[in-house]
């Protein structure tokens, strides 16, 4: 069976300050998008029970597979089930350490396939549990559909209106990845020790134009991350350039977004700026949210 774990953009990131744990409470708005990994998963006949075979093509990850999302979830499945030989392939297209979630996408999708196949049974409340213990966005992935986003990235709570009135399926994306891994934990220690009291206002959004999104929207890491790694400032200003209706870094970086109303863009810009980006070496995406 082949599955197509997406990558996530954050709209708006709110830092409401450190828990007694080391983590940090936030307050997000996750959106699933259409930059997908791809990831194979077999069950073998007559296999080696509790086996995995895995391998990883595509971009090239900087750590070795028994860290991998993918292998972890098995890990943590295997502890309460038994569980058959099984084949793992992941294509890797979503930049690791972007904001964009693609890991943690990956180790959820992984959960989610082999409840599947196996037929273990697992409750969604309980995929998203162990979700929990492979990383702090993890849950979200689990029914990857937008949703409001608190606690440490683990409490996933409906949107208090219809995706609909946002007219997504009106809008298209514009993303880069400037080539620099941002390590999450390092971002959060570049805040100053006075955060914004500006808070997140996800109840006005459907009431404004995109264009003024950012009255209601920001991302408290965005200058912090972006000021000690000044090729996210290069892949801001390039989205500046083409007219982009809202501009944001998403997560805790590197990747930044425009969001555009499919109808209204200018292609040539946006052509353009995927040709500056790339002889930048940055990674692009283009497509429909």
């Amino acid at each position: 069976m082949i599955y197509f774990p997406p990558a996530k953009i954050n709209l708006g990131l709110k830092i409401l300050g450190k828990r007694e744990d080391g983590f940090h409470e936030i307050q997000s708005l996750f959106l699933p998008i259409n930059w997908c990994d791809v990831l194979e998963i077999i069950v073998v006949e007559n296999g080696e029970w509790g086996k995995l075979n895995f391998t990883c093509s595509g971009i090239k990850i900087p750590e070795d597979n028994s860290s991998n999302t993918v292998v972890r979830a098995h890990k943590l499945l295997s502890k309460n089930f038994k569980l058959p030989e099984i084949d793992a392939q992941l294509l890797k297209t979503i930049p690791t350490g972007a904001g964009l979630g693609g890991g943690s996408s990956d180790g959820s999708f992984m959960l989610k396939a082999i409840n599947e196949l196996c037929q273990l049974g697992v409750s969604n409340k309980a995929l998203k549990s162990l979700a929990s213990e492979l990383g702090s966005d993890c849950p979200f992935f689990i029914d990857n559909k937008p949703s409001l986003v608190t606690g440490r990235g683990e409490i996933i709570d409906p949107l208090p209106f219809s995706i609909e009135e946002l007219k997504i399926n009106e809008l298209s994306i514009l993303l880069i990845h400037p080539g620099v891994h941002v390590n999450t934990g390092i971002a959060f220690t570049l805040l100053n020790q006075e955060l914004s009291n500006k808070k997140l206002q996800f109840l006005k959004l459907p009431s404004l134009p995109l264009n003024q999104w950012k009255e209601a929207l920001h991302n408290d890491l965005q200058i912090p991350v972006a000021s000690r790694h000044p090729e996210i400032f290069n892949a801001l200003n390039i989205i500046e350039d083409t007219h982009a209706e809202y501009v944001q870094m998403t997560g805790s970086g590197s990747s930044v977004f425009g969001l555009y109303q499919t109808r209204n863009h200018d292609e040539d810009l946006i052509k353009t700026a995927i040709k500056k980006a790339k002889k930048l070496g940055f990674t692009t995406y283009f497509g429909a949210l």
